[in-house]
């Protein structure tokens, strides 16, 4: 089956993203998808499977994985126990490709990040280990998390034991040209969410008609590609509302809606809930 292509919503202020799922919310990306950032995925208990490539491998308690860009894979997380905790983090891949390289004090996290593109499966002691530097992520803001992000990378690089799923990923299954157009237009939506979004300009950026793009996009990530920019600036409006003292309507302009109603109508259609009462919800 061919993998839907994830969009990694990263946030302005940050260069990678951190989501923490439980027993009952679940990652919103299990069926079978790629994306074209780095992925460090910690389970913190719980039997499960691991599907990555054509490789399909269980775990018994828990797992700790990381596997490079534009890898297929499935959820890896388990609805085994209710304590149960799943904490992913996506880098960009310029995080780890452009800006670590000019430190030279990392070349050992720079050895992991080319590994990782074989798929590292870290043993238990090291994934024992770890678990609570996972679990703090929840508690940490921006800059904390960067240098909890930091911190993991340089313990993972050290002679710690893994095993490689793959002796080397081929990725000639998946066109190249068709990732890179993706990349091109989550980019510009990323860019221009609180502007004008033309559908022919970024047809015309990535050399192909409005209708064949619509399709591809359609193709590509079983979502229009509406739908798309507008699931994109509710997960911004929720950012912004997550800042202190922002409005209704300040929001709505800020991330990319211009129509009261149909900000609303949206907010609620991916959030189960209007901006109204998700900030109720917020200050009560």
């Amino acid at each position: 089956m061919r993998p839907m292509v994830e969009t990694v919503n990263v946030a302005a202020n940050t260069s990678f993203k951190v989501e923490t799922y439980s027993n009952s919310h679940s990652c919103g990306s299990a069926g079978w998808h790629i994306h074209p950032e780095y992925e460090l995925v910690f389970v913190r208990n719980g039997s499960g499977s691991l599907r990555i490539g054509t490789e399909k491998r269980s775990y018994a308690n828990g797992a700790l994985v990381f596997l490079g860009g534009n890898i297929p894979h499935a959820d890896f997380g388990n609805k085994d126990r209710e304590d149960n905790l799943e904490v992913v983090v996506q880098f960009k891949k310029e995080f780890l490709e452009e800006k670590i390289k000019v430190f030279p004090e990392l070349t050992k996290i720079k050895k992991l990040v080319e590994k990782s593109k074989q798929v590292l499966l870290f043993g238990e002691e090291v994934h024992h280990r770890l678990g609570n530097d996972f679990l703090q992520f929840r508690k940490l803001d921006e800059q904390g998390s960067l240098v909890k992000l930091l911190y993991l990378l340089d313990e993972l690089s050290k002679n710690v034991p893994y095993e490689t799923l793959f002796d080397s990923f081929t990725r000639s299954t998946y066109k190249r040209d068709e990732i890179k157009r993706l990349e091109d237009t989550f980019e510009y939506v990323n860019e221009r969410y609180d502007q004008n979004i033309s559908v022919s300009e970024i047809a015309n950026r990535i050399g192909l008609t409005p209708n064949s793009f619509c399709r591809f996009f359609k193709r590509m990530t079983q979502k229009t590609f509406i739908g798309f920019v507008n699931e994109f600036r509710v997960e911004k409006a929720v950012e912004l509302f997550r800042e202190e003292n922002t409005s209704i309507s300040e929001v709505m302009y800020r991330s990319g809606f211009n129509d009261p109603s149909y900000f609303a109508r949206q907010f609620k259609k991916y959030q189960g809930q209007t901006p109204s009462e998700y900030l109720k919800g917020k200050y009560s």
